[in-house]
């Protein structure tokens, strides 16, 4: 016979350390400060034009739960409301620097009050308000970092008291939030999936670094970086450019911009990052006769800005240009990437049966 129960336990019912170790269970077991789309949750700046004062932002964090030193699965979300709190370090001694931390604790909540706030504006390092605080771990007048004496805590920052200051400097504040081993950014990460038709730069607008994004029209994969959506596996595009003999040919020119001396051309659509391309390319030219010469190079242009220009070659007979050049693809640019033929005053003619060109594309790092 079958064995029936309530959903959580055998009891039908859970108290608090019961339900964060669901949470757990759903969320995974990272602690930290919760970065979101807010790169300052939580991050501890000196206040300028004051004494030696730091101001720790709004934001949000888990904060692993440890007994007797043991970090256990379940952990706290804790929340400073915004703008956050401010509040003066100790002065230092005359003679030797101190270091200080800043970090958030958190004990077993007995508050029975359904919230309650921590007191902003005449905020005192310490108060535990209810069940978690933002506290200073005071140092020793010329010793190293101290360690924190509680449990259940992060480290947001690492200050130096230098002895005989009076303020505290934005270069006396080491940012710790991300770069403690034990803690990192919990964000919860949910892939966002493109409409038909949607780039993938629309898509990631407003969704936190790290998030990964599905392009539904490509069936590709990217992350959202700091600035713009890159690839997770980059896929190098070759594009080639073989050329025929046409009837009449392309003349030089003096000025190659547009459709003048433009020979071979590299196009495709637009991408949501920058994009490096390494072109190969041969291009042969010949004098027309009629007395015709002067000085010749190819040029390279992408998205209209110039690359690079061959080494010039004065002639009255014809010659090729070769060589491989790295060029940018800007994001969200189409990708264009022209030759062109520079001849002096337009004097040669390009030649198409025996030219080509060959262009590897990959996203830039």
């Amino acid at each position: 016979m079958g064995i029936r129960a309530p959903l959580f336990g055998p009891r039908g019912e859970y108290d608090a350390s019961d339900f964060r170790g669901l949470v757990a269970d759903l969320r995974g077991q990272s602690a930290g400060v919760i970065r979101g789309t807010n790169p300052d949750a939580l991050r501890v700046t000196a206040v300028s034009g004051s004494s030696a004062r730091v101001a720790v932002a709004g934001g949000r964090a888990w904060v692993p739960l440890t007994r007797a030193g043991v970090r256990e699965r379940a952990a706290y979300l804790v929340e400073l409301p915004s703008p956050g709190v401010q509040f003066n370090v100790a002065p230092s001694s005359a003679t030797t620097d101190r270091v200080d931390l800043v970090v958030i604790r958190a004990a077993e909540d007995t508050d029975t009050t359904p919230y309650a706030e921590l007191p902003l504006a005449n905020y005192v390092p310490g108060s535990m308000a209810p069940g978690w605080c933002v506290d200073v771990v005071k140092g020793v007048d010329g010793g190293p970092s101290p360690s924190v004496p509680w449990e259940s805590y992060l480290i947001l920052a690492r200050v130096r008291v230098r002895r005989g200051a009076t303020t505290v400097t934005a270069a006396d504040i080491e940012d710790l939030r991300w770069s403690t081993p034990g803690q990192s950014d919990p964000t919860v990460l949910a892939p966002v999936r493109t409409a038909p038709g949607q780039t993938v730069g629309a898509a990631a607008t407003g969704v936190a670094p790290g998030a990964l994004v599905y392009s539904t029209d490509e069936d590709r994969m990217y992350v959202r970086g700091q600035s713009d959506a890159r690839p997770l596996t980059y896929r190098p595009t070759v594009i080639t450019y073989p050329t025929s003999k046409g009837a009449t040919g392309w003349w030089s020119s003096g000025n190659p911009t547009g459709w003048d001396g433009r020979v071979m051309a590299w196009e495709g659509p637009a991408a949501p990052y920058d994009r490096l391309g390494m072109l190969t390319f041969q291009m042969r030219w010949q004098a027309p006769g009629g007395g015709r010469e002067g000085w010749t190079s190819a040029w390279i242009f992408s998205a209209g800005s110039l690359q690079w220009e061959t080494m010039r070659v004065y002639s009255n007979v014809g010659g090729v240009h070769t060589g491989t050049v790295m060029c940018t693809v800007p994001k969200d640019k189409p990708l264009s990437v022209v030759a062109h033929l520079y001849g002096q005053n337009g004097w040669c003619q390009f030649d198409e049966w025996q030219s080509a060109g060959q262009l590897l594309l990959v996203p830039a790092e």
